[in-house]
């Protein structure tokens, strides 16, 4: 098992995940444009919802790819983590979305899973990394994830503890 390569692709799915929260939390209501922009389908539910921002998304680019040099990865790694990682978020919005589950709901596996598979499994391409590593990377962002979360809501970062 390669825990170099494992641990550097967590971090930077982890600063994908967070950023967004940290933009939030510094540029209040600014550049808070919804992605879906409102829109609402034939059930009346929102594409993805309106917590999933424009400000969120670029973040969760930007930050993956500035923080990947900086721990020893290519810059196209950093990139490709946080389209991925950003991607998977939007995906589970989506899929909660369409079973009938509010914005900023909790769905245990749903809110973790896409946003680190996708981009654990794409880096493998690079990186040394097996179907361990990528379900290691996985399984730890997940808990780290379920275990931050009510800490945060506790400290006044996240809106909720989940």
């Amino acid at each position: 098992m390669h825990a170099w390569p494992d641990i550097q692709i967590l971090i930077l799915i982890i600063a994908a995940n967070a950023a967004p929260i940290l933009a939030c939390r510094l540029s209040g209501n600014r550049c808070a444009a919804p992605i879906d922009r409102g829109y609402l389908l034939d059930n009346g539910q929102p594409l993805f919802g309106a917590s999933k921002t424009w400000r969120g998304l670029i973040a969760g680019l930007i930050f993956p790819a500035m923080l990947a040099p900086l721990i020893g990865l290519d810059i196209v790694i950093g990139t490709i983590t946080g389209l991925l990682a950003m991607s998977g978020d939007l995906l589970a919005s989506f899929s909660k979305r369409r079973l009938g589950m509010a914005s900023e709901s909790r769905a245990t596996g749903l809110d973790q899973l896409p946003e680190s598979l996708l981009p654990a499994m794409a880096t493998s391409l690079w990186l040394p990394m097996n179907w361990l590593d990528i379900a290691t990377v996985v399984a730890a962002f997940t808990t780290l994830e379920m275990l931050t979360s009510p800490l945060l809501y506790r400290m006044g970062i996240r809106k909720h503890p989940y």
